[in-house]
Protein backbone atom coordinates (compact mmCIF):
# COMPACT_ATOMS: atom_id res chain seq x y z
CA UNK A 1 0.00 0.00 0.00
CA UNK A 2 1.06 3.66 -0.40
CA UNK A 3 1.47 5.96 2.59
CA UNK A 4 0.31 9.57 2.44
CA UNK A 5 2.67 12.36 3.44
CA UNK A 6 0.70 12.97 6.64
CA UNK A 7 0.70 9.29 7.58
CA UNK A 8 4.43 8.97 6.88
CA UNK A 9 4.98 11.85 9.29
CA UNK A 10 2.96 10.02 11.92
CA UNK A 11 5.11 6.95 11.42
CA UNK A 12 8.23 8.97 12.17
CA UNK A 13 6.70 10.50 15.28
CA UNK A 14 4.78 7.65 16.86
CA UNK A 15 6.86 5.96 19.46
CA UNK A 16 5.75 2.52 18.41
CA UNK A 17 7.91 2.84 15.33
CA UNK A 18 10.98 2.92 17.51
CA UNK A 19 10.36 -0.13 19.67
CA UNK A 20 12.77 -3.04 19.60
CA UNK A 21 10.34 -5.70 18.49
CA UNK A 22 8.36 -7.03 21.41
CA UNK A 23 9.28 -10.62 20.74
CA UNK A 24 12.77 -9.95 22.02
CA UNK A 25 11.65 -7.85 24.96
CA UNK A 26 8.62 -9.79 26.14
CA UNK A 27 9.28 -13.36 25.13
CA UNK A 28 12.79 -13.44 26.50
CA UNK A 29 12.23 -11.42 29.65
CA UNK A 30 9.30 -13.66 30.56
CA UNK A 31 11.36 -16.75 29.86
CA UNK A 32 14.19 -15.44 32.02
CA UNK A 33 11.70 -14.76 34.79
CA UNK A 34 10.44 -18.33 34.44
CA UNK A 35 14.02 -19.56 34.98
CA UNK A 36 14.40 -20.08 31.23
CA UNK A 37 12.42 -23.27 31.64
CA UNK A 38 12.77 -24.17 27.99
CA UNK A 39 16.57 -24.11 28.21
CA UNK A 40 18.45 -27.39 28.10
CA UNK A 41 21.47 -28.26 30.22
CA UNK A 42 24.43 -30.41 29.41
CA UNK A 43 24.01 -33.70 31.30
CA UNK A 44 27.16 -33.36 33.40
CA UNK A 45 25.79 -30.14 34.90
CA UNK A 46 23.16 -31.91 37.02
CA UNK A 47 23.70 -34.83 39.38
CA UNK A 48 20.12 -35.94 39.88
CA UNK A 49 19.15 -39.45 40.93
CA UNK A 50 15.76 -41.00 40.10
CA UNK A 51 15.01 -41.03 43.82
CA UNK A 52 15.61 -37.30 44.16
CA UNK A 53 13.62 -36.59 41.02
CA UNK A 54 10.68 -38.67 42.26
CA UNK A 55 10.75 -37.00 45.67
CA UNK A 56 10.96 -33.42 44.45
CA UNK A 57 9.01 -33.53 41.17
CA UNK A 58 5.61 -32.52 42.47
CA UNK A 59 2.72 -33.83 40.38
CA UNK A 60 0.00 -31.24 39.80
CA UNK A 61 -0.15 -27.53 38.97
CA UNK A 62 1.60 -24.40 40.23
CA UNK A 63 0.14 -20.98 39.40
CA UNK A 64 1.73 -17.51 39.31
CA UNK A 65 0.51 -13.99 38.75
CA UNK A 66 2.69 -11.96 36.38
CA UNK A 67 3.23 -8.30 37.36
CA UNK A 68 5.04 -5.41 35.69
CA UNK A 69 5.82 -2.33 37.80
CA UNK A 70 3.12 -3.42 40.22
CA UNK A 71 0.40 -3.90 37.59
CA UNK A 72 -0.87 -7.38 36.86
CA UNK A 73 -0.33 -8.22 33.18
CA UNK A 74 -0.90 -11.96 33.09
CA UNK A 75 -0.54 -15.36 34.67
CA UNK A 76 1.57 -18.49 34.30
CA UNK A 77 0.94 -22.11 35.16
CA UNK A 78 3.13 -25.21 35.27
CA UNK A 79 1.53 -28.65 35.29
CA UNK A 80 3.33 -31.97 35.77
CA UNK A 81 2.04 -35.53 35.49
CA UNK A 82 3.49 -39.03 35.50
CA UNK A 83 3.12 -41.04 32.28
CA UNK A 84 4.54 -44.54 32.79
CA UNK A 85 8.33 -44.01 32.81
CA UNK A 86 8.10 -40.42 31.59
CA UNK A 87 7.24 -37.13 33.27
CA UNK A 88 5.20 -34.74 31.15
CA UNK A 89 5.36 -31.00 31.88
CA UNK A 90 3.34 -28.15 30.38
CA UNK A 91 4.19 -24.52 31.05
CA UNK A 92 1.82 -21.82 29.83
CA UNK A 93 2.03 -18.03 30.14
CA UNK A 94 -0.66 -15.56 29.09
CA UNK A 95 0.04 -11.81 28.96
CA UNK A 96 -2.08 -8.77 28.21
CA UNK A 97 -0.07 -5.72 27.22
CA UNK A 98 -0.50 -2.48 25.33
CA UNK A 99 1.51 -0.76 22.62
CA UNK A 100 0.30 2.72 21.67
CA UNK A 101 -2.98 1.84 23.36
CA UNK A 102 -3.44 -1.24 21.19
CA UNK A 103 -4.06 -4.39 23.32
CA UNK A 104 -1.68 -7.26 22.67
CA UNK A 105 -2.63 -10.71 23.98
CA UNK A 106 0.28 -13.14 24.03
CA UNK A 107 0.22 -16.84 24.79
CA UNK A 108 3.29 -19.01 24.98
CA UNK A 109 3.25 -22.72 25.71
CA UNK A 110 6.11 -25.10 26.40
CA UNK A 111 5.47 -28.83 26.63
CA UNK A 112 8.25 -31.32 27.30
CA UNK A 113 8.76 -34.93 28.36
CA UNK A 114 11.63 -36.17 30.51
CA UNK A 115 12.58 -39.56 31.96
CA UNK A 116 13.04 -40.44 35.63
CA UNK A 117 16.49 -38.81 35.61
CA UNK A 118 14.92 -35.69 34.09
CA UNK A 119 16.86 -36.02 30.83
CA UNK A 120 15.01 -34.74 27.79
CA UNK A 121 12.86 -36.89 25.53
CA UNK A 122 11.10 -34.15 23.51
CA UNK A 123 9.79 -30.57 23.70
CA UNK A 124 7.39 -28.31 21.81
CA UNK A 125 7.39 -24.51 22.22
CA UNK A 126 4.81 -22.18 20.64
CA UNK A 127 4.06 -18.45 20.70
CA UNK A 128 0.71 -17.04 19.58
CA UNK A 129 -0.21 -13.39 19.18
CA UNK A 130 -3.04 -12.33 16.90
CA UNK A 131 -2.37 -13.68 13.42
CA UNK A 132 1.24 -14.54 14.24
CA UNK A 133 2.19 -18.05 15.28
CA UNK A 134 5.63 -19.52 15.90
CA UNK A 135 6.55 -23.05 16.88
CA UNK A 136 9.80 -24.81 17.73
CA UNK A 137 9.96 -28.55 18.41
CA UNK A 138 12.81 -30.83 19.40
CA UNK A 139 13.31 -34.56 19.90
CA UNK A 140 16.21 -36.63 21.18
CA UNK A 141 17.38 -39.50 18.95
CA UNK A 142 20.11 -42.11 19.19
CA UNK A 143 23.04 -41.68 16.82
CA UNK A 144 23.13 -44.69 14.48
CA UNK A 145 26.88 -44.76 13.82
CA UNK A 146 28.45 -44.07 17.23
CA UNK A 147 27.52 -43.59 20.91
CA UNK A 148 25.74 -40.38 21.82
CA UNK A 149 22.54 -38.50 21.14
CA UNK A 150 21.19 -36.17 18.49
CA UNK A 151 18.79 -33.31 19.18
CA UNK A 152 16.66 -32.80 16.09
CA UNK A 153 15.11 -29.29 16.00
CA UNK A 154 12.27 -28.16 13.73
CA UNK A 155 11.31 -24.48 13.41
CA UNK A 156 7.78 -23.86 12.10
CA UNK A 157 7.25 -20.29 10.86
CA UNK A 158 5.51 -18.71 7.89
CA UNK A 159 4.23 -22.08 6.69
CA UNK A 160 7.80 -23.40 6.38
CA UNK A 161 9.86 -25.90 8.36
CA UNK A 162 13.56 -25.47 9.02
CA UNK A 163 15.46 -28.41 10.52
CA UNK A 164 18.69 -28.44 12.47
CA UNK A 165 20.55 -31.23 14.23
CA UNK A 166 22.86 -30.97 17.24
CA UNK A 167 25.05 -33.86 18.40
CA UNK A 168 25.42 -34.41 22.16
CA UNK A 169 27.25 -36.95 24.28
CA UNK A 170 24.08 -37.54 26.31
CA UNK A 171 20.52 -36.28 26.48
CA UNK A 172 20.39 -32.85 28.20
CA UNK A 173 18.42 -31.82 31.27
CA UNK A 174 15.73 -29.14 31.55
CA UNK A 175 16.73 -25.93 33.30
CA UNK A 176 13.26 -25.62 34.79
CA UNK A 177 14.43 -28.24 37.28
CA UNK A 178 17.48 -26.23 38.38
CA UNK A 179 16.04 -26.27 41.88
CA UNK A 180 16.83 -30.00 42.06
CA UNK A 181 20.45 -29.22 41.25
CA UNK A 182 20.56 -26.61 44.00
CA UNK A 183 18.90 -28.95 46.49
CA UNK A 184 21.20 -31.84 45.63
CA UNK A 185 24.26 -29.62 46.19
CA UNK A 186 22.86 -28.03 49.34
CA UNK A 187 21.35 -24.58 49.87
CA UNK A 188 24.16 -22.60 51.50
CA UNK A 189 24.44 -18.82 51.51
CA UNK A 190 27.37 -17.76 49.34
CA UNK A 191 27.49 -20.99 47.34
CA UNK A 192 27.83 -20.59 43.55
CA UNK A 193 26.84 -22.91 40.72
CA UNK A 194 28.06 -22.82 37.10
CA UNK A 195 25.71 -24.54 34.64
CA UNK A 196 26.55 -24.90 30.90
CA UNK A 197 23.30 -24.48 28.98
CA UNK A 198 21.84 -24.76 25.49
CA UNK A 199 18.89 -22.57 24.48
CA UNK A 200 16.85 -24.15 21.66
CA UNK A 201 14.71 -21.09 20.91
CA UNK A 202 17.76 -19.10 19.81
CA UNK A 203 19.80 -22.18 18.88
CA UNK A 204 22.67 -20.82 20.98
CA UNK A 205 24.76 -21.81 23.97
CA UNK A 206 25.57 -19.91 27.15
CA UNK A 207 26.37 -20.49 30.81
CA UNK A 208 24.04 -20.00 33.75
CA UNK A 209 25.68 -18.76 36.95
CA UNK A 210 23.60 -19.20 40.12
CA UNK A 211 24.39 -18.05 43.66
CA UNK A 212 22.56 -18.39 46.96
CA UNK A 213 22.75 -14.74 48.00
CA UNK A 214 21.00 -14.82 51.35
CA UNK A 215 17.90 -15.63 53.38
CA UNK A 216 14.95 -13.23 53.57
CA UNK A 217 11.52 -13.17 55.17
CA UNK A 218 8.86 -12.17 52.65
CA UNK A 219 5.12 -11.75 53.00
CA UNK A 220 3.51 -13.50 50.02
CA UNK A 221 -0.19 -14.21 49.85
CA UNK A 222 -0.74 -12.88 53.38
CA UNK A 223 1.77 -15.27 54.95
CA UNK A 224 5.35 -14.53 56.01
CA UNK A 225 7.90 -17.05 54.75
CA UNK A 226 11.63 -17.58 55.20
CA UNK A 227 13.09 -17.96 51.72
CA UNK A 228 16.48 -18.34 50.07
CA UNK A 229 17.26 -15.54 47.59
CA UNK A 230 19.01 -17.02 44.55
CA UNK A 231 20.56 -14.86 41.84
CA UNK A 232 20.98 -16.23 38.33
CA UNK A 233 22.82 -14.81 35.34
CA UNK A 234 22.15 -15.94 31.78
CA UNK A 235 23.97 -14.10 28.97
CA UNK A 236 24.34 -11.05 31.20
CA UNK A 237 20.64 -11.04 32.15
CA UNK A 238 20.19 -11.12 35.92
CA UNK A 239 17.14 -12.66 37.58
CA UNK A 240 16.34 -13.45 41.20
CA UNK A 241 14.26 -16.25 42.71
CA UNK A 242 13.04 -16.81 46.24
CA UNK A 243 12.88 -20.53 47.18
CA UNK A 244 11.87 -22.38 50.32
CA UNK A 245 13.74 -25.34 51.79
CA UNK A 246 11.58 -27.79 49.83
CA UNK A 247 12.54 -26.20 46.52
CA UNK A 248 9.24 -24.40 45.84
CA UNK A 249 9.66 -21.03 44.11
CA UNK A 250 7.51 -18.24 45.63
CA UNK A 251 8.76 -15.20 43.78
CA UNK A 252 10.85 -14.43 40.68
CA UNK A 253 12.03 -11.04 39.46
CA UNK A 254 13.67 -9.69 36.31
CA UNK A 255 15.89 -6.57 36.14
CA UNK A 256 13.23 -4.43 34.40
CA UNK A 257 10.49 -4.92 36.95
CA UNK A 258 8.76 -8.10 35.79
CA UNK A 259 7.70 -10.14 38.85
CA UNK A 260 6.08 -13.56 39.21
CA UNK A 261 4.30 -14.32 42.50
CA UNK A 262 3.01 -17.76 43.48
CA UNK A 263 -0.80 -17.59 43.71
CA UNK A 264 -3.77 -19.91 43.83
CA UNK A 265 -5.46 -20.67 40.53
CA UNK A 266 -8.42 -18.45 41.41
CA UNK A 267 -6.22 -15.49 42.35
CA UNK A 268 -3.95 -15.90 39.32
CA UNK A 269 -6.91 -15.95 36.92
CA UNK A 270 -9.35 -13.53 38.52
CA UNK A 271 -7.80 -11.32 41.21
CA UNK A 272 -5.59 -8.19 41.35
CA UNK A 273 -6.40 -7.04 37.82
CA UNK A 274 -6.78 -3.29 37.30
CA UNK A 275 -9.91 -2.82 35.13
CA UNK A 276 -9.39 -0.52 32.19
CA UNK A 277 -5.64 -0.18 32.68
CA UNK A 278 -3.07 -1.96 30.53
CA UNK A 279 0.68 -1.57 30.89
CA UNK A 280 2.21 0.22 27.89
CA UNK A 281 5.65 -1.18 27.18
CA UNK A 282 6.97 1.78 25.24
CA UNK A 283 6.49 4.17 28.15
CA UNK A 284 8.21 1.70 30.48
CA UNK A 285 11.30 1.16 28.34
CA UNK A 286 11.93 4.68 26.94
CA UNK A 287 15.19 6.44 27.93
CA UNK A 288 14.72 10.19 28.64
CA UNK A 289 17.57 12.59 27.79
CA UNK A 290 18.19 16.18 28.91
CA UNK A 291 19.51 17.61 25.63
CA UNK A 292 17.05 17.89 22.78
CA UNK A 293 18.06 16.87 19.25
CA UNK A 294 16.10 19.27 16.98
CA UNK A 295 16.12 17.35 13.68
CA UNK A 296 17.00 13.76 14.56
CA UNK A 297 16.28 12.27 11.13
CA UNK A 298 18.82 14.67 9.59
CA UNK A 299 21.57 14.12 12.16
CA UNK A 300 25.01 13.51 10.62
CA UNK A 301 27.12 13.26 13.82
CA UNK A 302 26.37 12.25 17.40
CA UNK A 303 28.65 12.00 20.43
CA UNK A 304 27.04 10.49 23.52
CA UNK A 305 28.01 8.98 26.84
CA UNK A 306 26.47 5.58 27.63
CA UNK A 307 25.83 5.03 31.33
CA UNK A 308 25.81 1.27 31.90
CA UNK A 309 27.62 -0.92 34.47
CA UNK A 310 29.51 -2.65 31.65
CA UNK A 311 29.66 -2.44 27.86
CA UNK A 312 31.24 -5.88 27.65
CA UNK A 313 29.58 -8.16 25.12
CA UNK A 314 27.91 -5.31 23.21
CA UNK A 315 28.72 -4.33 19.61
CA UNK A 316 29.54 -0.67 20.30
CA UNK A 317 32.62 -0.26 18.09
CA UNK A 318 33.05 -0.78 14.36
CA UNK A 319 32.11 0.72 11.01
CA UNK A 320 30.42 4.08 11.62
CA UNK A 321 30.70 3.89 15.41
CA UNK A 322 33.84 4.55 17.48
CA UNK A 323 34.26 4.38 21.25
CA UNK A 324 36.49 5.96 23.87
CA UNK A 325 35.66 4.57 27.29
CA UNK A 326 31.92 4.93 27.66
CA UNK A 327 31.69 7.64 25.00
CA UNK A 328 30.49 6.66 21.55
CA UNK A 329 30.66 8.66 18.31
CA UNK A 330 28.38 7.89 15.35
CA UNK A 331 29.13 9.35 11.91
CA UNK A 332 26.52 8.94 9.18
CA UNK A 333 27.98 7.30 6.08
CA UNK A 334 27.79 8.54 2.50
CA UNK A 335 25.58 6.73 0.01
CA UNK A 336 26.66 5.33 -2.33
CA UNK A 337 30.08 4.94 -0.61
CA UNK A 338 33.01 6.90 -2.03
CA UNK A 339 35.49 4.91 -4.09
CA UNK A 340 38.35 5.55 -1.62
CA UNK A 341 36.26 4.01 1.18
CA UNK A 342 35.93 0.63 -0.57
CA UNK A 343 37.46 -2.21 1.42
CA UNK A 344 37.48 -5.93 0.58
CA UNK A 345 35.29 -8.17 2.71
CA UNK A 346 36.88 -11.28 4.19
CA UNK A 347 35.48 -14.49 2.74
CA UNK A 348 34.38 -15.84 6.13
CA UNK A 349 32.56 -12.60 6.97
CA UNK A 350 30.93 -12.56 3.53
CA UNK A 351 29.70 -16.11 4.03
CA UNK A 352 28.10 -15.26 7.38
CA UNK A 353 26.46 -12.15 5.95
CA UNK A 354 24.93 -14.09 3.04
CA UNK A 355 23.87 -17.39 4.61
CA UNK A 356 20.29 -18.33 5.39
CA UNK A 357 19.34 -18.85 9.04
CA UNK A 358 16.24 -20.26 10.76
CA UNK A 359 14.77 -16.74 10.96
CA UNK A 360 16.42 -15.00 7.99
CA UNK A 361 15.37 -17.49 5.29
CA UNK A 362 17.12 -15.90 2.31
CA UNK A 363 17.12 -19.26 0.50
CA UNK A 364 13.33 -19.63 0.64
CA UNK A 365 11.81 -19.71 -2.89
CA UNK A 366 9.20 -17.05 -2.00
CA UNK A 367 11.86 -14.75 -0.55
CA UNK A 368 14.07 -15.21 -3.62
CA UNK A 369 11.22 -14.59 -6.07
CA UNK A 370 10.13 -11.46 -4.24
CA UNK A 371 13.70 -10.13 -4.04
CA UNK A 372 14.26 -10.64 -7.77
CA UNK A 373 10.94 -8.95 -8.57
CA UNK A 374 11.85 -5.93 -6.41
CA UNK A 375 15.31 -5.33 -7.91
CA UNK A 376 13.85 -5.95 -11.40
CA UNK A 377 17.11 -6.60 -13.17
CA UNK A 378 19.13 -3.84 -11.44
CA UNK A 379 22.88 -4.55 -11.48
CA UNK A 380 24.22 -1.86 -9.16
CA UNK A 381 24.17 -3.10 -5.49
CA UNK A 382 23.32 0.38 -4.17
CA UNK A 383 20.31 0.53 -6.50
CA UNK A 384 19.19 -2.91 -5.31
CA UNK A 385 19.36 -1.76 -1.68
CA UNK A 386 17.37 1.39 -2.48
CA UNK A 387 14.64 -0.59 -4.25
CA UNK A 388 14.35 -3.16 -1.45
CA UNK A 389 14.11 -0.48 1.27
CA UNK A 390 11.54 1.51 -0.72
CA UNK A 391 9.43 -1.60 -1.38
CA UNK A 392 9.39 -2.51 2.33
CA UNK A 393 8.46 1.03 3.33
CA UNK A 394 5.64 1.02 0.81
CA UNK A 395 4.25 -2.49 1.17
CA UNK A 396 4.66 -3.54 4.84
CA UNK A 397 2.07 -2.05 7.19
CA UNK A 398 3.62 -0.23 10.15
CA UNK A 399 1.94 -1.83 13.18
CA UNK A 400 3.27 -3.28 16.46
CA UNK A 401 3.30 -7.07 16.30
CA UNK A 402 4.27 -9.44 19.07
CA UNK A 403 6.13 -12.34 17.49
CA UNK A 404 9.44 -14.07 17.07
CA UNK A 405 10.42 -12.36 13.80
CA UNK A 406 10.74 -14.56 10.73
CA UNK A 407 11.33 -13.26 7.21
CA UNK A 408 8.93 -15.69 5.52
CA UNK A 409 6.21 -14.86 8.07
CA UNK A 410 6.65 -11.11 7.54
CA UNK A 411 6.52 -11.57 3.77
CA UNK A 412 3.29 -13.51 4.16
CA UNK A 413 1.62 -11.08 6.61
CA UNK A 414 3.16 -7.79 5.36
CA UNK A 415 2.62 -6.31 8.82
CA UNK A 416 5.14 -5.41 11.47
CA UNK A 417 7.29 -3.03 13.44
CA UNK A 418 10.99 -2.28 13.18
CA UNK A 419 12.21 -5.83 13.75
CA UNK A 420 9.88 -7.30 11.12
CA UNK A 421 11.13 -4.72 8.62
CA UNK A 422 14.76 -5.45 9.52
CA UNK A 423 14.50 -9.23 9.30
CA UNK A 424 12.71 -9.18 5.93
CA UNK A 425 15.06 -6.52 4.52
CA UNK A 426 18.07 -8.62 5.56
CA UNK A 427 16.63 -11.75 3.94
CA UNK A 428 15.75 -9.94 0.68
CA UNK A 429 19.20 -8.35 0.46
CA UNK A 430 20.97 -11.66 1.01
CA UNK A 431 18.71 -13.31 -1.56
CA UNK A 432 20.12 -11.04 -4.29
CA UNK A 433 23.73 -11.45 -3.16
CA UNK A 434 24.14 -8.39 -0.92
CA UNK A 435 25.81 -9.16 2.45
CA UNK A 436 23.57 -7.91 5.26
CA UNK A 437 23.22 -8.03 9.07
CA UNK A 438 20.47 -7.17 11.51
CA UNK A 439 21.33 -4.55 14.13
CA UNK A 440 19.56 -3.33 17.24
CA UNK A 441 20.06 -0.54 19.72
CA UNK A 442 18.36 2.78 20.44
CA UNK A 443 17.12 5.70 18.33
CA UNK A 444 16.21 9.25 19.38
CA UNK A 445 12.76 10.80 18.99
CA UNK A 446 10.98 13.60 20.90
CA UNK A 447 13.28 13.85 23.90
CA UNK A 448 13.82 10.14 24.45
CA UNK A 449 15.72 7.17 23.09
CA UNK A 450 13.65 4.11 22.17
CA UNK A 451 14.74 0.53 21.52
CA UNK A 452 14.83 -0.12 17.81
CA UNK A 453 16.07 -2.53 15.12
CA UNK A 454 17.48 -1.84 11.65
CA UNK A 455 19.94 -3.41 9.18
CA UNK A 456 23.40 -3.01 7.68
CA UNK A 457 24.54 -3.84 4.14
CA UNK A 458 27.97 -4.21 2.55
CA UNK A 459 28.48 -2.01 -0.51
CA UNK A 460 32.27 -1.98 -0.54
CA UNK A 461 31.94 -0.66 3.00
CA UNK A 462 29.23 -1.25 5.59
CA UNK A 463 26.22 1.09 5.46
CA UNK A 464 23.38 1.29 8.01
CA UNK A 465 19.86 1.04 6.55
CA UNK A 466 16.60 1.66 8.40
CA UNK A 467 13.85 0.06 6.28
CA UNK A 468 11.10 1.15 8.68
CA UNK A 469 11.97 4.79 7.94
CA UNK A 470 13.34 4.18 4.42
CA UNK A 471 16.64 5.76 5.48
CA UNK A 472 19.84 5.01 3.57
CA UNK A 473 22.09 5.61 5.44
CA UNK A 474 20.31 5.65 8.80
CA UNK A 475 20.71 8.92 10.70
CA UNK A 476 23.36 9.27 13.42
CA UNK A 477 20.91 8.96 16.34
CA UNK A 478 20.84 5.20 15.68
CA UNK A 479 23.18 3.88 18.40
CA UNK A 480 23.98 0.22 17.71
CA UNK A 481 24.30 -2.07 20.73
CA UNK A 482 24.07 -5.55 19.21
CA UNK A 483 24.37 -7.18 15.79
CA UNK A 484 23.18 -10.50 14.43
CA UNK A 485 20.29 -12.94 14.33
CA UNK A 486 17.85 -13.66 17.16
CA UNK A 487 20.47 -15.28 19.40
CA UNK A 488 22.55 -12.08 19.35
CA UNK A 489 19.59 -9.74 19.78
CA UNK A 490 18.84 -11.43 23.09
CA UNK A 491 21.89 -9.58 24.45
CA UNK A 492 20.05 -6.26 24.34
CA UNK A 493 17.58 -7.43 26.99
CA UNK A 494 20.24 -7.08 29.67
CA UNK A 495 20.58 -3.31 29.08
CA UNK A 496 16.84 -2.51 29.18
CA UNK A 497 16.02 -0.65 32.36
CA UNK A 498 19.71 0.01 33.04
CA UNK A 499 20.95 2.09 30.10
CA UNK A 500 21.08 5.90 30.28
CA UNK A 501 22.20 8.06 27.34
CA UNK A 502 23.83 11.49 27.75
CA UNK A 503 23.97 13.54 24.55
CA UNK A 504 27.28 15.47 24.39
CA UNK A 505 27.45 16.81 20.83
CA UNK A 506 25.22 16.62 17.81
CA UNK A 507 25.02 18.16 14.33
Amino acid sequence: MRWSASWRKKILIRRGGFLLQLAILITWVVMMALLVQKTLLKPEALKITPALAKERMKIGEDWWGVYWKGEKIGYAVTGQEQQEEKISVQERAWLKLSVLGIPQNIEQILEYRVNQRLTLDSFDFSLKSGLVQFRLAGRMEDLPSHPGKRLRLVVHSGGREHQQEISLKEAPHILGQTKLHLLSQGLEVGKKYSIPAFDPATLSTAEVIAEVEGVERLNIGGEERELYRIGQEFRGIMTKSWMDRKGDIWKEESPIGLVLLRESKNVALHKNWNPGKTVDLIALTAIPVKQEIPNPRSTQYLRARLHLPTLKGLKIEGERQSRNGNEVVIRKETFPPKIFAIKPLKEEERFRALQATPFIQSDDPKIKRQAEAIVDGAKDPAEKVSRIAAWLFREVEKRPVVSIPSAVEVLRQKVGDCNEHAVLFTALARAVGIPAHMQAGVIYQEGKFYYHAWAQVYLGTWVAVDPLLNQIPADATHIRLVEGDLDKQLDIVRVIGRLQVEVLEVH
